[in-house]
């Protein structure tokens, strides 16, 4: 399949279950998630879907709020795919395969140690006595 069609697969597909995952889906262990990519594979057998949890609970820590999502998100894969399916007519459907994105973890990790060292160096600057 061509790459501009492809584009428009995976395009239509992350708007698609954007909503259906936080409009229509009642399954309690999914809370407010955002849909970041969806990537297809060239014969369209595989969509990996990459999501990232929104909503923290006070009780619960991140990785463990992401695997119950992740939980959820599995056993919703069947009305996902088939209420997708309806809505897009593609002559196949790729299954859907769901993994957290790390990229906000990671964007804020690195702001995090970049902030450290700009302390360090300010810090340092301020230590040293000028002559």
């Amino acid at each position: 399949m061509d790459e501009i069609r492809l584009n428009r697969i995976r395009s239509m597909m992350k708007d698609e279950l954007a909503v259906l995952v936080n409009r229509e889906l009642k399954d309690p262990r999914v809370p407010s998630i955002t849909i970041t990519d969806v990537q297809i594979t060239r014969d369209v057998k595989l969509a990996t879907v990459f999501f990232s949890v929104l909503s923290i609970a006070e009780n619960k820590s991140d990785p463990e709020i992401t695997k119950i999502a992740l939980d959820g998100l599995n056993s919703a894969k069947g009305y996902l795919k088939r209420q997708i399916s309806q809505i897009m007519n593609l002559r196949m459907m790729p299954d859907l395969q769901f993994k957290e994105d790390k990229g906000l973890e990671n964007t804020l990790r690195v702001a995090e140690i970049l902030k450290q060292l700009e302390e360090e160096k300010k810090s340092k600057a301020a230590a040293t006595p000028k002559e």
